[in-house]
């Protein structure tokens, strides 16, 4: 079954294909869209791809700290959010969600502690022995219902939260995830309105 997929950028990126060879139907939704009243649809997951808070490189993320009861209604309703490395030095780059999330920027390439028993650990490759970051997720274990997926050594690097009826993936992976993982990121899951 075909999922609907919000990817928000400011214009076609080829992460996108990604999801489409994944069984996804990819929706390109800009930051003027996310503007416009009108816009009202139902997707089972919005991707947000890396680099989404670089000021120099997109204005992103102005549009998701506007966005951000909608955000919140989405994942309430059963939507899945999977959000990517903010790509620059700003701690509250992940102010727009529901949930408190601080981030240390910083490229590194290292291996990782993975939660084997957890699915979302599918998103790196099988045998993948090192993997590139562009940062660290703190304030983690402040969430009640947030696991840890992916674990560098001074902290997290992917997470999972359960909210309301739906979930939020952020992973700080400066790195493609793996086809199986892009399958199964919103199966099972319900979807909300953005």
């Amino acid at each position: 079954m075909a999922h609907q997929v919000a990817v928000i950028w400011e214009g076609p990126v080829l992460f996108t294909r990604l999801f489409e060879e994944c069984g996804h139907t990819c929706e390109l939704v800009t930051p003027h869209l996310l503007a416009a009243p009108f816009f009202k649809r139902r997707f089972h997951g919005v991707v947000i791809p890396a680099g989404f808070a670089a000021p120099g490189h997109t204005s992103i993320l102005a549009a998701l700290r506007a966005i951000s009861p909608r955000i919140k209604r989405f994942v309430s309703e059963g939507g899945t959010v999977l959000a990517f490395g903010a790509g620059t030095d700003m701690s509250h780059a992940y102010d727009w969600l529901p949930v408190p999330i601080t981030y240390r920027y910083g490229f590194a390439k290292m291996q990782l502690a993975i939660n084997e028993g957890h699915t979302s650990a599918s998103i790196l490759e099988d045998g993948a022995d090192e993997v590139s970051i562009d940062g660290i997720l703190d304030n983690i274990t402040g969430i009640s219902d947030g696991q840890v997926i992916l674990e560098a050594p001074s902290g997290p690097v992917m997470v999972q939260i359960t909210y309301g009826s739906g979930r939020i993936i952020i992973a700080s992976l400066h790195e493609y995830p793996s086809h199986r993982f892009v399958r199964e990121f919103c199966a099972g899951g319900g979807e909300g309105l953005l």
